[in-house]
Order: structure tokens, then C-alpha cells, then sequence
């Protein structure tokens, strides 16, 4: 299968096809032998590679089958056509007809033969020996292409081993390379996330990727809405055609290896010694070395299989019977553990999966581990599990606990409104669900205010919340106990949602002071409901020391947030993107642009699940991370499937926020996508999201509108928000409109900017203060340092700008030379600037600007016409063109035609008319 993109480019492949070409050539080896999986695209990059060498070697092909396999010479019978029966008796006669036929054909084309061996796992013993004796002669460059796992090429391999053939390994595609290559095949704009899903599912593997995409899109999982591709949800891997090679590769393997393979993708994971145990450790050693099996460098060796399909598969064509009696066998030689104290992420996936194998073949589990589990697989937002173990549990006294998690399953699904039913049912006085125990009160409490503040509620509706929870907490306390008061948990996760709703309310250094006091309350965790408790109030503190500019602060709530999340085994994973959002947010307001990078890598190395929860979220802030430093085509293609991904799931409520950052964005740069009309639908997406963004969403929205003003940019809204921001005390978000105040030429905010960022912590506060002061200075060699100051920022943007002033102030003073320098220097840095050019400055900086028939005219005289020739061109006087051409001079600042090339080239090219240069 190949896998070409457009202008057969290969995806990922350059340092192994720079490799295969490069031996290919040496003198001293005889040719290549690649190995690797069905599918990982060795054909392909195989026929790149004799492409590449087209001018020096004649490629011919010969390909492997399990037909030819059976025959003697089958694979090269294609140059036998001529041998007589009696000839093919003797393997030198038919060595000395195959190199006759190659001779001939190397005096035919005058180049060195290039004889390619695809499907060689196929190949007769006959043909692999004298494969052997060519490659050995010299005659002929030899590649062999062949899955890791064939016995027949041994003595090739021989060859690569003595160093005659040099042995080329293809592993899996890198994940970039997947996400290119999804882009390719779907021809438009792929959510970051989605393809990093695909590419864990497939491993890399180019041929499972694309039956994914084709599967997800029959079940319409792979949406495509305004040109933008993102996953709704995980595809299933039971695709016919996937099916199919997977039974084809368990077919190639011996009953003993199949058993293993069987055991472990049941399992999921097992310890090495107990799949030799109950099968066979020989198989074991086998499936290892072939790269199917691998053991995990822990404590028990643990045993799982290498691509994710093939256990989803597997799986899937086990019959019950043996899947029972496979676990039946396990079980007396292992307990895997316990659900109550898992250990750690690794060991909780492993201990749910057991639990899942077990009802799959019928057992009953206790109703105490089927609760656990339930609560296990919501707090790794595994909702599908959640709802299925904790709708199993049939206990009385269990049941008001199930029924939270089975609520909370349907939060996590994005199920509100059988949410809200389950939640109410709960609330209510009677006791027909069994009685509440304070961890049942706090997940409910906690659930419900995630489907509060995802549905768009009032502060209102989250402050009764808190209220209803003391009531009924403070209830459960013995009326003989010596003091009835509300336990001390309670109050705290009451307080946690009161700050919630001051949030809401843009109560921000309300809401400040109480997380301040709760969170010094907070000691070391005891139990898992301790840290869920103190999880969201770090959580919550970060994001709103964050808003308020103190990011020194907001940095180290959300990393006290992210170690509870660290510690907790896996069981409060649903909080990842609640926990990312807020970090990432802090680090964003800071500059520290290398870290988040860091931190969304790590997301996208979480659990799979959360991919598509939390890919519209994910694609946010990588689109946010780019247009912060300025590459706005960069982050614009990030945020179009970002966008169409959080109108189908927002847990964040970060669409008004992403809609405004694309719609500005999409403006500044003139893409024509749809996302140029997002900012126009900042107000209709039917809610804010958290008061700061929705503030900053506004602006986004503002200055959008403003970039496209006809009669010069109206500033007035951007002026207004920024004023909200202020009086609010939100100094980030101020932070962040002023600096779109001055991207549309709103200089009258460029002190307040300036005053601003004087104390604000982070490396971006300190590039947009030195380009505020120069600017306010009206010095130009500061305004050039100060695009110095914000390159090593990575404030791109703002870089070209202070210099964009720094050019007009030449302009305005008649100092065209200087000011040609510049515009030369932008052009000379532009990898150094990351791509943004002159033609990404402001409206107000009024730079050269030459005029179609200007433009025309350069041309010609670029392409050696005389003023007459041109005047003849035109049907003009040739006094008219001398005009224009005197005109163009002073435009570029120079005073003769030998420096025409190098001041035009300097500027970066734009649309014929009036284009801003």
C-alpha cells in the first residue's frame, strides 16, 4: 500500500530514505535489506528511494506471494522465461541465465542494475540462494523488503550480518509524521489530538491509520465540519479489513504463540513469569524478539502487546468459553490486587481491566468492588466503564453511592440532562437508594457542580448547592454526639464551591482571598476525597491568581494542583483538563512558552480517553501558544478544528474564547476560511466561559472587527474592555487587550501598557513593557532593541512591529535609507522571526506602498527594459515613465537603478494592489 501525500512526498521518512540511498551507493555494500511490519510503508519508501536514484540505477521488480513461495525460482521466473526444464535442475545454470539476463540489461540502459525484492518473506529458498550469489558477484545492486519475521531470508540477513548488505529497520511513523499524513489523506486542517489518537491506536503504523480514519468516518466518529477534521470519539478497531490482518498475522504463528497472545491481550497486562506459567515461555521469547510482545522494565516484567489494535482484536475473536477458561487458569496463579489501593496509574488500568474480564465471562463481583471500581473508572473519566460497573451494583446499602457514579458517568458522556435526573432523584429526602456517607455527599456535590458549570448555571445555582450539602452533612451527625457541627470536609468543599460561584460572578479578589484561606487550611491528604477536595482548590486559586497578573504564584497552585494529580494513582485523572486549563493559562500569561509545549506534550502522552474529551481544549491552547508569539497562520490552522471540536465538547466552556482568537487571527492574516466570520459569533455561542476569557474573547472579537475597518481602526470597544479588565482587577487580561490596542494602532494605550507590565512577572510581560516604553519614547534604536528584547520572548509579532515603528518614524523624518535598512533586516530574519513578516504589521504603521502599475513597471525594469521599451509597453510618454520611475526610488529610498533589485527584494511580497510592504 502507499502511502504518498501530495507531490509524492513521504511522511516522516527522510532520514531513512537519505540512509537506503546513501548505502545503496557505497562502494563496499552490495545493497539494503529492509525489514519491518505489514503496512509501515517499506514498499513505499522503497520506490522513493530507486526514484532517487533513477539517474544512476535501473530499477526492476520482483514480488514475493504465498503462491510463488512454492515454487522453485517463483519469484524470479520472470527472467527464466528462456531457461530449458533441464537447465532449471541445475542452480548454476540458472545463476548463469538470471546474471545473463541482467548483463543484457545493464548494456540496454547504460546504468547499474537496481533489482528490488518486495514481499521477500515469500520467497523460495531457491530464489533467497541465488539472491545471495548476485548480491555477493557485484553484478547488481540488491533491495530486499521483508517483515521482520521471515525464516526464508536468513542468508540475506547472513550477508547483512558480515557486511555485505546494510540491514535497515523501519520502525513506527513518528506522531507529527501521522498528523501530517492524516492531514494529507483528509485535505484539510486535523485536530492536533485526534491524530495523536490515531497514531497511539495504530502505532504508527501508516496502513492502520488510514483503516482507522476510513472506520471512524463510516461510523461518523471523524467529523468534518467547515473544512476542519477532529474526532467525536475513539473509533473501534473492528474494521473488516483490520480484522483481517490480524488473523492473518495470528495465523503465522504457532499454537503456543497464539495462546500467548490470546492470554496477554485479555489480560491487558500480565507479569512475564505468569504468561510463561500458563502457556509457554519459548512462545514468549518469540514474540518478543519479533517486536510483537514486549516486557515493561517494572517490578514484575510485565507482559503487553506492542500495537494497541491487535489487543482491541484479539480480543474480540477469543470466544467466551476459552476467554473464561483462559482467566480461570490465570486466577489460580495470580490475584492481581486490589481496587482499594491500586498503586499507581499502570496497575489501576490493569486492576479495572481484570474487573471488566470478570463480568465479560459471567462472575459475580462483591458489590464493595464493583462501587470501587465504578468510582476508579470515573475518576480516570473512563466513563463508559463507570456507568457499566456502577450500574451492577445491586446493595442497598451501596446503591446511593452507585447511583452518583452513575450520574457522574453521564456528566463525563456529556449527558446532562440524564445527569440532572439521576442528581435530583438523589437529592431528594427519601432514602430509597440507601443512606449518604460523607465520600457519596462530595462526589455528588462535586458532580453536580461540574454539570452546573457545564451547562452554563448561575453563581446562584452553585451557591445552593453548597448550602444543600451542609444541610445534609451536618444531618448525618449523630444527635447524641457531643458537638453536631458540620464536619470540616464539608465546610472546606462548601467553601470550594462558594469560591466557584464568586468566579462566576467576576468576584474575583473576593473569591481570591477566601481560596487563599482554604487553601492554607488545606493539610496533607488522608484519603482520596481529601485531595479531590484540595485538588480543585489549588486548582481554582491558580486561575484566579493567574487573571489578577500574579503568575509567580498562580504557577505554583497549579503545580500543587498537578502533584495531587501526580499522586493520586490515577483516580482523580478526570481532573487532567481541569488541572491543564488553569497551568497552562498561568504559563501562558507568563511567557514560558517552552514549558507549556511540555505540558501539552504530556497530555497528549495521557490516557487515550481523554483525547477526545479534552481535544477541542487541547487544540485551544496550542493555537493560543502560536498566536501569543505571533505565527497567527500557524495557530489559526490549529484553532479551526479546535473551534468546531469545543461546539460538540466544551468542559471548559473555552469556545467564546477560541471563537474570538480565530476570528482575529483568520482577519490579521486575510485566510478566506471560514474562521474569518468566528469572531462575529464571540456573543451567539450561548455562553461566556470563565468572566476572564469572556473578556478577552470580546476584545479578540473587537479587534478583529477593528482590522477590518474601511475608514482606519475604531478602537473605542478594545479602550472599553480594557477599562472592565482594570476596574476588575484582572491584570492579565488587561495585559492582553492593551496589546491588541496598539496591534490596531490604538497608540493612546501604549503608557498604561507600558505602566502595566512594569512589575508584571514573565518574560512576556517584560518584551511587551520594552515595546510599550519605546514606542512611548518615540526613539528608534529603542524601539529596535526592543524587538530584540522580544525575539528572545518569542514575541514574534511584537517584534516586527517595534520595528514597524521604528520604519515609519524613519519615514516621517524622510530618512528613507534607514528605513530601507530596516525593512531589509526584517526580510534577511525572517526564519529568526519564525515567518512574520512586514506583511503582518499594524494598520497604523503607513510603510512603503507601491501601486500595481509601480509594481508592473519594476518588473520590467528588473527584466532589463529601458524607460522607452516600458513607455512603448504601457502606451505612455516616455516623460510619464521616468515619473513613475523616480516615484519608485524615493518609495524604496534609493537613488539609482543598480540597488532597484536588492531594496525590492528586500520587501516582502504582497497582493499587486496597494499591497502593504
Amino acid at each position: 500500500m502507499t502511502y504518498w501525500g501530495q507531490g509524492r512526498q513521504l511522511f516522516g521518512r527522510d532520514r531513512e530514505l537519505a540512509e537506503i540511498t546513501n548505502r545503496l551507493l557505497e562502494p563496499g555494500l552490495r545493497g539494503v535489506v529492509l525489514l519491518g511490519a505489514e503496512g509501515i510503508g517499506k514498499s513505499s519508501l522503497a520506490e522513493l528511494a530507486a526514484e532517487r536514484l533513477g539517474s544512476i540505477m535501473a530499477p526492476y521488480y520482483v514480488c514475493g506471494s504465498p503462491v510463488l513461495s512454492r515454487m522453485q525460482y517463483g519469484i524470479l521466473s520472470t527472467y527464466l522465461g528462456a531457461a530449458t526444464a533441464a537447465e532449471m535442475e541445475s542452480p548454476l545454470a540458472v545463476l548463469r541465465a538470471v546474471r545473463a539476463h541482467f548483463q543484457r540489461l545493464a548494456e540496454t540502459s547504460g546504468m547499474q542494475t537496481l533489482l528490488v525484492v518486495d514481499n521477500a518473506q515469500h520467497i523460495d529458498e531457491a530464489s533467497a540462494h541465488l539472491l545471495s550469489q548476485l548480491a555477493m558477484s557485484g553484478e547488481l545492486r540488491l533491495m530486499v523488503i521483508s517483515r521482520a519475521r521471515a525464516p526464508r531470508i536468513h542468508e540475506l540477513l547472513s550477508l547483512a550480518r558480515d557486511g555485505l548488505l546494510a540491514r535497515i529497520d523501519l520502525g513506527p511513523l513518528p506522531r507529527q509524521a501521522v498528523h501530517e499524513f492524516c492531514v494529507s489523506v483528509l485535505g484539510g486542517p486535523v485536530l492536533q489530538a485526534s491524530s495523536t489518537l490515531l497514531s497511539r491506536m495504530s502505532g504508527g503504523n501508516p496502513l492502520y491509520v488510514k483503516e482507522l480514519m476510513a472506520r471512524a468516518r463510516r461510523q461518523q466518529r471523524l467529523m468534518e465540519v467547515n473544512g476542519a477534521w477532529y474526532l467525536t470519539e475513539e473509533p473501534d478497531s473492528l474494521d473488516t479489513s483490520l480484522v483481517d490482518l490480524v488473523k492473518g498475522m495470528l495465523a503465522s504463528r504457532s499454537p503456543a504463540e497464539r495462546h500467548v497472545l490470546e492470554t496477554v491481550a485479555l489480560a491487558e497486562r500480565l507479569p512475564r513469569s505468569i504468561v510463561s506459567s500458563v502457556s509457554d515461555e519459548e512462545a514468549v521469547r518469540s514474540l518478543v524478539i519479533d517486536g510483537i510482545l514486549e516486557i515493561l522494565p517494572d517490578r514484575d516484567e510485565s507482559a503487553h502487546l506492542v500495537q494497541p489494535l491487535h489487543e482491541d482484536i484479539i480480543r474480540s475473536l477469543v470466544p467466551a468459553a476459552r476467554s473464561a477458561e483462559i482467566r480461570a487458569r490465570i486466577m489460580e496463579r495470580y490475584h492481581p490486587g486490589s481496587l482499594q489501593d491500586p498503586g499507581g496509574p499502570a496497575a489501576l488500568d490493569a486492576l479495572l481491566r481484570h474487573a471488566e474480564w470478570a463480568m465479560d465471562c459471567g462472575e459475580r463481583l462483591a458489590p464493595e468492588d464493583l462501587l470501587a471500581a465504578a468510582r476508579a473508572a470515573n475518576g480516570m473519566g473512563d466513563a463508559a466503564r463507570g456507568q457499566r460497573f456502577a450500574s451492577a451494583v445491586d446493595s442497598l446499602p451501596l446503591r446511593r453511592a452507585a447511583e452518583v457514579e452513575v450520574a457522574a458517568a453521564y456528566v463525563w458522556q456529556g449527558s446532562y440532562g440524564l445527569a440532572r435526573t439521576h442528581l435530583e432523584a438523589l437529592a431528594a429526602v427519601a432514602d430509597d437508594a440507601g443512606p449518604w456517607d460523607e465520600r457519596s455527599l462530595q462526589r455528588g456535590a462535586f458532580t453536580t457542580a461540574m454539570m452546573l458549570r457545564q451547562t452554563n448555571a448561575q453563581s446562584t445555582d452553585v451557591n445552593a448547592l453548597a448550602h444543600r450539602w451542609i444541610e445534609v452533612a451536618t444531618g448525618l451527625v449523630p444527635k447524641d454526639a457531643a458537638s453536631a457541627q458540620t464536619p470540616p470536609g464539608v465546610s472546606a468543599g462548601a467553601g470550594v464551591l462558594t469560591s466557584a460561584a464568586l468566579i462566576l460572578d467576576g468576584a474575583y479578589t473576593e473569591a481570591c482571598s477566601r481560596l487563599a484561606a482554604l487553601a492554607a487550611e488545606e493539610g496533607e491528604p488522608q484519603t482520596i476525597g481529601d485531595a479531590e477536595r484540595a485538588l480543585l482548590i489549588h486548582g481554582l486559586y491558580a486561575e484566579v491568581l493567574a487573571a489578577c497578573g500574579e503568575v509567580g504564584q498562580a504557577l505554583q497552585q497549579a503545580q500543587a494542583a498537578t502533584n495531587l494529580l501526580d499522586a493520586s494513582a490515577g483516580q482523580l485523572r478526570s481532573y487532567s483538563g481541569f488541572v491543564f486549563v488553569r497551568h497552562a493559562l498561568a504559563l501562558l500569561h507568563g511567557g514560558r512558552f517552552a514549558q507549556l509545549e511540555q505540558l501539552i506534550t504530556r497530555m497528549h502522552n495521557g490516557p487515550r480517553h481523554l483525547l477526545t474529551l479534552l481535544g477541542g481544549t487541547l487544540g485551544v491552547f496550542e493555537a493560543a501558544l502560536e498566536i501569543h508569539r505571533g505565527r497567527l497562520h500557524e495557530g489559526l490552522r490549529r484553532l479551526r478544528p479546535a473551534v468546531e471540536a469545543l461546539r460538540g465538547r466544551d468542559p471548559e466552556s473555552l469556545l467564546p474564547y477560541a471563537l474570538g482568537l480565530a476570528g482575529y487571527a483568520s482577519t490579521v492574516v486575510g485566510d478566506g476560511t471560514p474562521a474569518a466570520g468566528f469572531g462575529t459569533q464571540v456573543h451567539s455561542a450561548g455562553y461566556t466561559g470563565p468572566p476572564h476569557l469572556w473578556l478577552t474573547a470580546q476584545a479578540y472579537a473587537a479587534a478583529a472587527e477593528a482590522s477590518q475597518a474601511t475608514e482606519g481602526p475604531t478602537t473605542g470597544a478594545l479602550a472599553g474592555l480594557a477599562a472592565e479588565a482594570r476596574e476588575a482587577g484582572l491584570r492579565s487580561t488587561e495585559k492582553d487587550i492593551l496589546e491588541l490596542c496598539l496591534a490596531v494602532g490604538d497608540l493612546g494605550q501604549v503608557t498604561r501598557l507600558a505602566e502595566l507590565t512594569a512589575d508584571f512577572e514573565g518574560g512576556e510581560a517584560q518584551a511587551l513593557h520594552a515595546y510599550a516604553a519605546a514606542v512611548a519614547s518615540g526613539n528608534p534604536d529603542r524601539m529596535v532593541a526592543a524587538a530584540e528584547d522580544a525575539i528572545r520572548a518569542q514575541k514574534y509579532l511584537v517584534a516586527v512591529e517595534s520595528i514597524g515603528h521604528a520604519i515609519r518614524f524613519y519615514g516621517n523624518h524622510g530618512n528613507l535609507r534607514r528605513q530601507r535598512a530596516l525593512i531589509q533586516q526584517l526580510r534577511r530574519r525572517r526564519e529568526e522571526l519564525a515567518g512574520v513578516t512586514v506583511s503582518y504589521l499594524s494598520p497604523s504603521l503607513h510603510l512603503v506602498r507601491l501601486t500595481r502599475r509601480e509594481h508592473e513597471i519594476v518588473d520590467l525594469l528588473l527584466s532589463g527594459a529601458t524607460t522607452k521599451d516600458i513607455a512603448a509597453h504601457f502606451t505612455l510618454s516616455q516623460r510619464t515613465v521616468e515619473g513613475h520611475v523616480y516615484r519608485i526610488y524615493v518609495k524604496l529610498g534609493i537613488s539609482r537603478r543598480a540597488d532597484l533589485e536588492s531594496a525590492y527584494r528586500a520587501l516582502e511580497p504582497g497582493p499587486r494592489s496597494g499591497s502593504l510592504l
